[in-house]
């Protein structure tokens, strides 16, 4: 498979699950269980743009661009979720790594470490304050500021699909790593989204808010908690021959905004339920 063709996949995954709300529950969960493989893969096609992108920095603008633009579409559509957070994380701590000197490896991602402290206790300290404004002012402060300014709070499923990047970018030049790395980690967010005995005990409330584990952690890992069957990209990417196939570069920029707002459309008109992107 090719840039293309997996890119094409990736988009088609993602469409299942996202109109899996106006089928059946017995269809539902299923296409649910389907597109658990769009984000992997997406992450997968992030870390091979920054592997063969001709500048990294434009295709980090890019990516952040397309990040604010979908917030905005958040707050107008009113719906939740933007898969384009959690690229351009991937992207950026990525560009930081790539640096050719360590001294500006390690400033980098201290200064991304700092900025995102700095502006959660800022964030923290103004939330009375953020209560207290009318509701456009609000929902900008709450929904597109914090995409705005790079917040991780902000990111789409939170840091763990950028662990699961950075895991990607590390391996990218062995699929036996890759392989092996990959299902680590997709046991690693079964046992964690599944299991809160163990999951409350290593690690703090906001550490799980942060990874983007559920509030209420429960055995479910096949009914909620069903994260871990990204597994199932895997093939996909194992089948990735390196090749860019049809030059489609802002496919899934338009593709992504535009599919989200003719489902929202459709949502409205049939009084279908939004629970999340």
């Amino acid at each position: 498979m090719n840039t293309f063709t997996l890119k094409i996949a990736a988009c088609l995954l993602m469409v299942i699950d996202h109109t899996a709300l106006f089928f059946p529950h017995a269809i539902e969960l299923p296409m649910h269980w389907i597109g658990r493989l769009a984000a992997p893969l997406f992450t997968f096609l992030c870390v091979q743009a920054c592997e063969h992108t001709h500048s990294i920095f434009r295709y980090i603008m890019r990516l952040y661009t397309a990040s604010v633009g979908v917030a905005f579409m958040e707050l107008i559509l009113n719906r939740t979720g933007n898969a384009f957070t959690p690229l351009f994380h991937v992207a950026l701590i990525i560009g930081i790594l790539s640096l050719r000197k360590p001294p500006h490896r390690v400033a980098g991602l201290a200064a991304y470490c700092l900025w995102q402290v700095t502006l959660y206790l800022l964030f923290t300290a103004a939330e009375p304050s953020i209560s207290e404004l009318d509701i456009l002012p609000r929902l900008l402060v709450e929904i597109v500021a914090p995409t705005a300014l790079g917040m991780g709070i902000s990111i789409d499923g939170g840091y763990a699909y950028v662990m699961l990047g950075l895991i990607m970018w590390v391996c990218r030049k062995s699929r036996y790593r890759l392989a092996i790395w990959f299902t680590v980690f997709c046991g690693a967010i079964f046992i964690l989204f599944n299991y809160a005995p163990l999951t409350n005990s290593i690690l703090p409330g906001l550490a799980q808010e942060y990874l983007g584990l559920p509030v209420s952690i429960h055995w479910m890992p096949f009914t909620y908690n069903y994260q871990w069957m990204m597994i199932g990209a895997l093939p996909f990417m194992l089948l990735y021959n390196g090749q860019r196939g049809r030059p489609v570069k802002w496919l899934f920029y338009w593709f992504y905004p535009v599919h989200l707002t003719v489902i929202t459309i459709l949502m409205h008109l049939l009084g279908a339920q939004f629970y999340g992107a």
